[in-house]
């Protein structure tokens, strides 16, 4: 029982840290910083939800989906990170993302897709499953959705005390990470197809 216990621990453990719902975060407040509370809260419920959708397809036909389209998880990975890419490049500038992103258009891409399933979470999905059994990946997925849907929650919480001026210094500083990430993919993917040295 114990060994079951820390199997899911970790497997969770290693999903909230590839998932990364606080780089996530940042982003999430800018879009629903046009919403009423109420619709924040919709928001919310609806990417945990998209999140929760994803990950439960992934653990049970990843592979057969990625085939199905002839997409490798490197060219999958590339895609993400172009995404990636723009948006950190966004925030940099000072564009505001809340003038070109509807939230409801953006609960999919870029919130659920590929800022919380991106190509990392996607591979680590896949790959889990050949190593864990479900009654070890699911209850993981669940726990894990569970907390990206406290923090989206506390992220309104988090607004009111630190006010807006501060978020956005913060979001435009975590708008390094989030580019890096995204050249981060992209180098991943030059790498695997030999176009790139480390």
């Amino acid at each position: 029982m114990w060994e079951y216990v820390e199997h899911v621990a970790s497997t969770y453990a290693s999903l909230i840290f590839i998932m990364n719902p606080f780089g996530a975060l940042p982003i999430y407040l800018e879009i629903a910083e046009r919403l009423h509370p109420w619709e924040r809260r919709k928001l919310a419920n609806t990417v945990a939800l998209f999140v929760f959708v994803l990950l439960v397809v992934f653990a049970f036909a990843g592979e057969l989906i990625l085939k199905l389209y002839k997409i490798d998880i490197d060219e999958f990975r590339f895609a993400g990170g172009i995404i990636l890419l723009a948006i950190g490049v966004m925030r940099l500038t000072g564009e505001p993302m809340t003038q070109t992103v509807d939230p409801r258009d953006a609960v999919l891409v870029p919130l659920s897709m590929p800022l919380l399933v991106g190509p990392a979470t996607i591979t680590y999905i896949i790959v889990t499953t050949h190593v864990m059994h479900y009654t070890v990946l699911i209850p993981a997925i669940i726990a894990s959705v569970i907390t990206v849907w406290i923090l989206l929650e506390l992220g309104e919480l988090l607004l009111r005390i630190v006010g807006r001026s501060t978020m956005r210094l913060l979001t435009r500083i975590t708008a390094l990470f989030v580019a890096g990430i995204g050249a981060g993919m992209l180098h991943d993917s030059l790498l695997a197809w030999g176009i790139a040295q480390r």
